[in-house]
């Protein structure tokens, strides 16, 4: 079965046809609803923070049958009250400094409270009533509960709630429930969402139908800013729904069902749409072509797009990827800022440029190279001859490359047919000789043509600033490598073991000229929100020495 499709009968996906799935994958190993539970905590982990942390402890509402979210349905008035139950801070002497602050203070105080406890301040006074209704409102989910005040479930409680805000609403974070036979409460919630002026909104159906629709309303939702959309089919977008999100910046797209026209339409009638994810997306869209005028960061995270092409974006500055077994071309024919790249596979991607499908080996012409680029991440299989020999290639590609990760992966059989003669008969080129600065080696090297790829490296980048390579055991005859390559006298002067370097050698014994080596923290997993932080110069980098 077609995990991204349709269940029997084209209805939604159902527990049961997914859980028969799952269980068709063998009788050993994790269940139906575990793989289910894995797969959306998975998901759910690649989101950036709340803007509110949830309470520590689930609200308790059993005792407040009077409250609401609501200012309009509170009676609740200060008359005849305790004025010490209502002003515990007013104990010491008998004045209410809180509220002498202007509103707009008060207003930005309650923002910063989880939902339940912002609405409360309504029973506080008739001024903090005000206030309240003033306030942008901010709803999460996880301030809820498992169910919503009063036992209503949370599905409904968060759609009344934005219908019955008197103000703006600014964040909405629904990541903890189902909205399936919730139809009517997702309607309603979004059709309310688009006419309050909802800016940051992260929507998540947990976890299945895998292809239950998402109503056209939040086509309406002309003010986002960010939206996230978590296990929908999205609609699709024709010529009735434009123009699209006018100030919307950020989109990403997490395990969704989008027709390829929708993505297309995004990129082209976004005018300031900079960030598009596709994660774990199976299926649909097919293929990611990228025309934009505006848009800074592209993301292929974990999904099994057939092709990414960079037809023309103009601004594009990264390009990530992290891919499935699954080979792809990726195809750049207009991006002339693109500064980063990876993690290229060079078993999985076809790399085009400008048209050409770039061989090992290969003649660069000027049409087949990308003079921006400064990051590139690789991954690797030494052992695979053809691999190996696409990172020469890929120097005169990036002529003026600044940052080199290599993530070598391990291979017990060998077929490669060059060793350390075809890295040692190499010549140099502009990049390893006017440009590249830093590299990391993410993994160990441990043939004899991995470490004759470090020596050549060495021997060619004059003007390397940084080594890193990973500290295991495993990787003892690189890290010696470097070490002697870089002299004793400065690799004791320059932070070997904790990454900080005044090291000022002439590079004698080698093409290096100055002496920061390091044991550095290299992963090759990164995390997808550095990924699209564009504050962070290399998103790659685990270090600060590096990330600077």
């Amino acid at each position: 079965m077609d995990a991204a499709g349709d269940g029997e009968g084209g209805g939604p996906v159902t527990y049961a046809e997914i859980e028969q799935y799952f269980n068709s994958m063998g009788l050993e190993g994790p269940t139906a609803q575990q793989r289910i539970d894995f797969i959306f905590s998975t998901i759910i982990s690649l989101l950036p923070q709340p803007l509110v942390p949830a309470p520590e402890a689930a609200c308790d509402d059993s005792d407040d049958d009077s409250f609401s979210l609501t200012s309009s349905d509170s009676e609740a008035s200060d008359v005849g009250a305790d004025p010490l139950a209502l002003h515990p801070a007013a104990i010491g002497d008998g004045t209410d400094h809180i509220s002498r602050l202007p509103d707009a203070l008060l207003s930005n105080i309650v923002s910063r409270l989880p939902t339940l406890e912002a609405a409360r301040t309504v029973v506080l006074s008739t001024r903090w009533r005000g206030v309240w209704a003033a306030t942008p409102l901010l709803v999460d989910d996880a301030h809820l509960g498992a169910d919503g005040p009063s036992g209503i479930p949370v599905v409904r409680a968060v759609s009344r709630c934005v219908a019955a805000h008197p103000g703006p609403v600014r964040s909405v974070r629904v990541t903890r429930v189902s909205f399936y036979a919730q139809e009517y409460a997702l309607q309603r919630l979004l059709a309310d969402l688009a006419d309050k002026g909802v800016q940051d909104l992260i929507l998540f159906n947990r976890p299945w139908p895998l292809n239950m629709p998402l109503p056209e309303d939040i086509l309406r939702c002309a003010s986002l800013e960010r939206l996230y959309l978590g296990v929908w089919q999205f609609p699709e977008i024709n010529s009735a729904h434009l123009p699209l999100f006018n100030k919307l910046r950020d989109i990403g797209l997490f395990h969704c069902i989008v027709p390829d026209e929708s993505v297309n339409a995004l990129l082209a009638h976004c005018p300031k749409l900079e960030v598009l994810s596709i994660v774990f997306s199976y299926g649909s869209p097919s293929r990611l072509h990228i025309v934009s005028r505006s848009l800074r960061v592209a993301v292929d995270w974990n999904s099994t797009l057939d092709e990414v092409v960079v037809q023309d974006a103009p601004c594009l500055e990264r390009l990530i990827l992290q891919t499935l077994e699954r080979r792809r071309p990726i195809k750049i024919v207009g991006a002339p800022r693109l500064e980063v790249l990876g993690f290229l596979d060079l078993n999985l991607h076809e790399l085009q440029i400008g048209g050409t499908v770039i061989r090992a080996g290969m003649n660069v012409r000027a049409r087949t190279t990308v003079p921006s680029l400064k990051i590139l991440a690789v991954t690797v299989h030494f052992t695979r001859n053809q691999e190996a020999k696409m990172l020469p290639t890929l120097f005169k590609c990036f002529p003026h490359l600044e940052a080199l990760h290599v993530l070598a992966v391990p291979s017990k059989s060998i077929d490669s047919d060059h060793d350390l003669e075809f890295w040692e008969s190499l010549c140099s080129c502009e990049c390893l000789e006017s440009h590249l600065k830093t590299v990391l080696i993410h993994g160990c090297l441990v043939h004899s043509n991995e470490i004759g790829f470090l020596q050549y490296i060495i021997r060619e980048g004059k003007v390397l600033k940084a080594v890193g390579v990973d500290p295991s055991p495993n990787n003892s005859v690189a890290i010696d490598l470097v070490l002697a390559s870089f002299g004793e006298n400065d690799a004791a002067s320059s932070g070997v073991s904790s990454g900080e370097s005044d090291g000022d050698s002439d590079g004698a014994s080698s093409g290096v000229s100055s002496g920061d080596v390091f044991h550095a923290r290299v992963d090759g997993r990164f995390l997808f929100q550095n990924a699209i932080d564009m504050t962070l110069d290399n998103p790659f980098c685990v270090d600060d020495v590096l990330a600077s």
